[in-house]
């Protein structure tokens, strides 16, 4: 297994990173979806004993993709924030402060439900709306049919059971429709969801190893 895996989509090449993240190389875009800043806070709020550092980390997590790929734009396909800050917790002060060492690089974010209650401009983000439409993708947070573009989306958090032996796990994946292709939620403290393979469409796993092919046949 490696870390990247090549597929073809609606006719464009598009690289799949075991970060849980894509790059579209003609456009020179890295997309995620679903990266929940502050989460940990929120349930620590809550009263759930978790440690602190999980928004260190993913920030460090997307630096190594900011590297390997050299992007002209970071989308990220909602859900950027889990939920509303209080006030100016250390995750929003961690966040600012890597957004500034990256001020030259243009982020966009497609508005997710978790969204709707925190001001995404607070974090250098430009909030662009339901979708940016750029032929062949509609980018999205949630998943639905448009008539003239391949949806690429977030939000339902994908994921596959993969049987090894006798035991069976539940992965991240990177699952690709007829008609829309789902991203695996980028942030680490997110659930999944998993259903059976459907018809025609192909799967890529992340797995502690790194990328999974399922299926060998592309969407188109």
């Amino acid at each position: 297994m490696t870390m990247e895996h090549t597929i073809e989509v609606a006719g464009e090449r598009l690289q799949l990173h075991a970060e849980r993240a894509l790059y579209w190389p003609r456009m020179r875009w890295l997309l995620m979806a679903d990266v929940h800043f502050g989460k940990g806070a929120v349930l620590r709020r809550a009263g759930v004993a978790l440690p602190t550092g999980q928004t260190r980390t993913d920030l460090a997590r997307i630096d190594g993709l900011l590297t390997h790929y050299r992007p002209e734009r970071l989308v990220v396909l909602g859900d950027l924030v889990h939920g509303k800050a209080l006030h100016d917790t250390p995750w929003v002060d961690d966040v600012r402060r890597w957004r500034d060492t990256h001020a030259a690089l243009p982020m966009s974010l497609v508005a997710g439900n978790h969204d709707r209650h925190f001001d995404a401009a607070r974090l250098g983000f430009e909030r662009v709306g339901a979708a940016i439409h750029e032929a062949p993708f509609a980018l999205a947070h949630e998943p639905h049919v448009t008539p003239d573009h391949y949806v690429l989306a977030g939000h339902v958090h994908p994921g596959i059971r993969v049987q090894d032996g006798w035991r069976s796990h539940r992965l991240p994946a990177f699952r690709f429709g007829p008609r829309h292709g789902l991203l695996p939620a980028f942030g680490a403290l997110t659930g999944l969801h998993d259903t059976p393979p459907a018809s025609g469409e192909r799967i890529v796993a992340v797995t502690p190893a790194g990328l999974l092919p399922l299926d060998a046949r592309s969407p188109r």
